[in-house]
């Protein structure tokens, strides 16, 4: 049924692989049914009509982000639907889709949402929905942990199919951010990969709730108030003297209220503190531009005093010491 999709190697700094499906070598007759096909293993299972099966045209880009999916996904026209059965086989993701050229309507919890161009919205996995795609529609789309998302926003039906507008305030940033990511993963490791990904869904949970108005101030607050305390954590790691109440006085809560914050997360403001350390020690770890450095002094340029402790939480996040962790993963294949 034609050719298969191309494989494309980027440059091993991010050890990411795309995979780029074009119709371009297909024959015309072929070419909706081998789209559907590969649409189908690289997202979840869906129902499709194109607007032109004789001359159907489509392109499709994946890459990994964070152990997730990234992809742009453009055609010349189609709509395409999820069943509840097909629904509850699949697997519990959430996709933020933005939408880049032409217009989409996305239906799902009985909301519509119309996106055009830097437009996004929420799909749920789990529930059934629907896309009606104009001609020239193509769309970025990140996959994101359900779980994840959760615990910004609470239950997700509530949040799907509502159109966050691309073209200023929060919305604008989100989407200009998230448009980004495709350009820069190669050039990204794992553990920021994982970190910019949690980054992305407190922003577009930011521009979700903005979006909603007065009705959700009170959430919005509360979610402003979290990005602050995440902010100082961040800009706080190196400091070795830092407490948690100076982390809290410097988002402009109570360290009880923090705490609060930080729950819907399961985490603590410590437990936040440290697990942060941990990932800025596990990246130095794992370049091997600082393979000459001593494990002490990268724990101790992260803010951690005790060489011991830091050695002990280290193997609690990653199950491996600090020196067998950097063995693993300076022999892993691309850094060779």
């Amino acid at each position: 049924m034609g050719a298969r999709p191309s494989k494309i190697t980027t440059p091993p700094a991010g050890d990411v692989t795309e995979y780029v499906v074009t119709m371009s070598d297909i024959h015309p007759r072929d070419r909706f049914d081998y789209w559907f096909e590969t649409t189908c293993r690289a997202y979840v299972p869906y129902e499709c009509t194109p607007r032109d099966r004789n001359n159907f045209d489509g392109e499709l880009r994946t890459l990994s982000f964070a152990g997730l999916l990234l992809s742009t996904c453009g055609s010349n026209g189609m709509t395409t639907w999820r069943t509840e059965r097909q629904a509850a086989q699949t697997k519990e993701s959430t996709y933020v889709y933005i939408q880049l050229t032409g217009d989409v309507s996305i239906t799902q919890n009985g909301r519509e949402a119309v996106l055009r161009s830097g437009d996004f919205t929420l799909v749920d996995c789990v529930g059934a929905n629907s896309f009606v795609h104009s001609a020239g529609s193509k769309s970025l789309v990140l996959e994101l942990s359900r779980k994840d998302c959760e615990a910004r926003l609470g239950h997700m039906g509530q949040w799907t199919a509502r159109r966050v507008d691309g073209s200023a305030g929060v919305g604008a940033l989100a989407s200009n951010f998230v448009q980004q990511l495709p350009k820069q993963c190669s050039f990204l490791n794992e553990t920021a990969q994982t970190q910019i990904a949690l980054q992305v869904i407190d922003l577009l949970a930011l521009a979700l709730r903005e979006g909603e108005g007065s009705d959700l101030l009170h959430s919005s607050v509360r979610l402003v108030s979290l990005l602050r305390l995440k902010a100082a954590v961040d800009a706080n790691l190196t400091n070795s003297s830092v407490t948690c109440d100076d982390l809290a006085a410097a988002a402009g809560i109570s360290i009880r209220y923090a705490n609060q914050l930080l729950d819907a997360e399961q985490t603590s403001l410590q437990r936040l503190l440290f697990n942060r350390r941990i990932a800025k020690c596990q990246a130095a770890l794992a370049d091997p531009a600082q393979v000459n450095r001593q494990i002490s002094d990268i724990a101790y340029s992260w803010g951690f005093g005790d060489v011991s402790h830091f050695g002990r939480l280290f193997k609690a996040v990653t199950g491996l010491t600090p020196r067998d962790f950097r063995r693993q993963k300076l022999a892993s294949p691309q850094n060779l």
